[in-house]
């Protein structure tokens, strides 16, 4: 009996690998009986699921053929072309395989990987596993490509910095437990979208590994790739991208481009204070505790503070400098937008001097960081600063020299404004030293248990 006729309808297969499909005529039969004869000689359970992204060659027709009676390959059709994302998108939301990917139907990458790179996940721990190629030097058709894609990872390098080599690659496996927020959140349809799920997989901490694969070019293929249109597009894509995770330098003041500049910048406007703040809310911490801290920043309360001290510490960030900055620092960290995502739960959730981003959703936002804490959540807010100063023009000034790029950056709160709102949300402790520039609120869970802690997910142990 083969696995799949053995398989527990509850039971997801090994590997579901989902193959895009666009005028794809030429060699669909050929290349689809190669990807077969590589998984029947593995001991995967695996299943193929073509998705045909409106071909006009008659790619249609012959996926119909090619799925007709083998029950672990079946088809899934769009009525126009939306792109190799979408097509991916579509295929993974209708698979359950604990790994999935996706290999180029061309082939110019071999079906051979595929099993290494599904192992790298099933076998070895990666959450990711991709291809970075390597092209022979006799392969002159079509070298300007090859020249233009190396361009790109070098540009993606610079502009990106996330560590990834060669982000376009035409093969991608994915562990479907950690990778399916990721994949199908992605705004990308087109080619863009292998460049932004990968740099979305490592602001998330995701382990990814990439392995060399030859990249062979067919010479009987056409490309469907139009080289300098898809080009400017990805330029477009790619910096709009940069908007999306916090990386715009347009968007927000020279203080938040870089962690070096702005932990200089807070140390000059705070002086002392810049340590005593987060003493004063690392001091409120019992050892062994599990802490979330929500717009963590440079990741200086872990670093200084909590290293070593609690059971566990995530840290949450919106910009993606300031995420991968703490991470070079040793800190866990990762990318997370607060009005899109829920916050993950620990002993303690921890706000220091961002609060006041979100007043125009401030009852939203408190509710989500008050219920992932089970014993305590401190909010750290400033009280006193040039922002709110009563001189007009030093504080138009201090305000646009402490936009962060996202959130309210006119509004700050003053002792008075901020104890109302911790009183009315029955704050149980308000500490604030007078001519200091922050006060702490601390909301405490009487029935909170210490005992639980979290890992660097956020999950309970």
């Amino acid at each position: 009996m083969s696995p799949v006729e053995n398989r527990s309808p509850a039971r997801p297969p090994d590997l579901s690998l989902v193959l895009p499909c666009y005028n794809e005529a030429s060699h669909l039969r050929a290349n689809a009986q190669t990807l077969r004869e590589v998984l029947e000689s593995t001991r995967l359970d695996w299943e193929i699921v073509f998705v045909d992204d409106g071909s006009r060659d008659g790619t249609r027709d012959i996926l119909r053929e090619i799925c007709a009676g083998a029950p672990r390959m079946r088809a899934i059709y769009h009525e126009r072309n939306l792109g190799r994302g979408a097509a991916f998108k579509t295929g993974f939301a209708a698979t359950r395989g604990r790994v999935t990917g996706f290999l180029d139907l061309d082939l110019e990458v071999h079906a051979l990987y595929v099993p290494h790179l599904a192992n790298q996940i099933l076998l070895h721990g990666f959450d990711v596993a991709t291809g970075h190629r390597h092209y022979l030097l006799r392969q002159t058709r079509g070298l300007h490509r090859a020249f233009l894609s190396r361009a790109y990872r070098v540009l993606c390098h610079l502009l990106l910095g996330f560590g990834v080599r060669d982000s376009e690659t035409g093969c991608k496996f994915f562990r479907r437990e950690t990778c399916a927020e990721v994949v199908l959140g992605s705004d990308s349809d087109g080619w863009f979208w292998d460049t932004e799920v990968l740099a979305i997989a490592a602001l998330r901490n995701l382990r990814i590994v990439e392995f060399p694969v030859l990249f062979l070019r067919r010479p009987d293929k056409r490309s469907t790739v139009h080289l300098f249109r898809d080009s400017l597009r990805h330029l477009r894509e790619l910096h709009r991208f940069r908007a999306k995770v916090g990386l715009s330098l347009l968007r927000k003041s020279p203080i938040y481009w870089t962690a070096t500049g702005y932990d200089l910048a807070m140390r000059l406007l705070l002086r002392n204070e810049v340590d005593e703040i987060p003493a004063a809310i690392a001091a409120r911490i019992p050892p062994g505790a599990s802490v979330v801290e929500v717009c963590c920043g440079t990741g200086r309360l872990y670093r200084d503070h909590l290293r070593g001290r609690v059971g566990s510490y995530l840290g949450l960030d919106f910009n993606a400098q300031f995420v991968m900055s703490a991470r070079r620092r040793g800190a866990p960290v990762r990318f997370f937008d607060l009005f899109e995502e829920a916050v993950p739960p620990a002993d303690y959730v921890v706000v220091c001097s961002s609060f006041y981003q979100f007043v125009d959703r401030r009852e939203e936002v408190f509710a989500k960081l008050h219920a992932a804490a089970r014993r305590a959540l401190l909010l750290s807010e400033p009280v006193r600063n040039l922002s709110s100063s009563r001189n007009r023009w030093l504080a138009w000034v201090a305000n646009r020299l402490t936009n962060p790029g996202t959130g309210n950056r006119r509004f700050r709160y003053d002792e008075l404004s901020f104890r109302a709102f911790a009183e009315a949300h029955g704050v149980s402790e308000f500490v604030y030293e007078p001519g200091g520039h922050n006060a702490l609120a601390i909301f405490r869970k009487e029935d909170g248990d210490a005992s639980g802690q979290c890992s660097e997910d956020g999950s309970r142990r």
